[in-house]
């Protein structure tokens, strides 16, 4: 199988909706990366310093029928993302474990384009908490 490695430009943006008190919490980054191709399967690492936690090496892997992120180092996580499942995973990090409960309502890829963009709709549970809404966008394109 064909492997292809390129440098990119990675913007992340998150989004967390409180149903109850109807706020919104909005998180953007951006950072370089490395965007590798292998068959139907893209992957994007990148690092991210946190100044009070390290470094932290991050890997999102984006298949036709799921999305996976693992993140290593200062804080731990494996978090799946199948549309239309329930996933569960722990968030490891300085200050002790939050179990998470995920519903991903929707994926979407679109890789025909650079910018590449994945969205994703999902809710979310920390510690069986109230549950909140969150979505995720996602665009990397080459970079010069």
């Amino acid at each position: 199988m064909q492997q292809n490695s390129e440098k990119v430009n990675i913007t992340l943006k998150t989004v967390i909706y409180d149903m109850d008190s109807d706020e919104q919490e909005t998180q953007e980054q951006s950072v370089a990366g490395e965007w590798i191709k292998k068959g139907d399967i893209d992957v994007l690492k990148y690092e991210e310093v946190i100044e009070e936690a390290g470094t932290i090496q991050n890997m999102i892997t984006i298949r036709p029928e799921r999305v996976s992120i693992r993140r290593t180092g200062a804080i731990q996580m494996n978090q799946q993302f199948q549309s239309g499942q329930k996933t569960e995973n722990i968030y490891q990090h300085m200050h002790g474990n939050i179990h998470m409960e995920t519903y991903s309502e929707s994926i979407t890829f679109t890789e025909n384009t650079m910018p590449r963009m994945l969205e994703i709709n999902y809710t979310m549970k920390l510690n069986g908490q109230l549950e909140r809404k969150h979505q995720l966008k996602l665009q990397f394109s080459r970079r010069k």
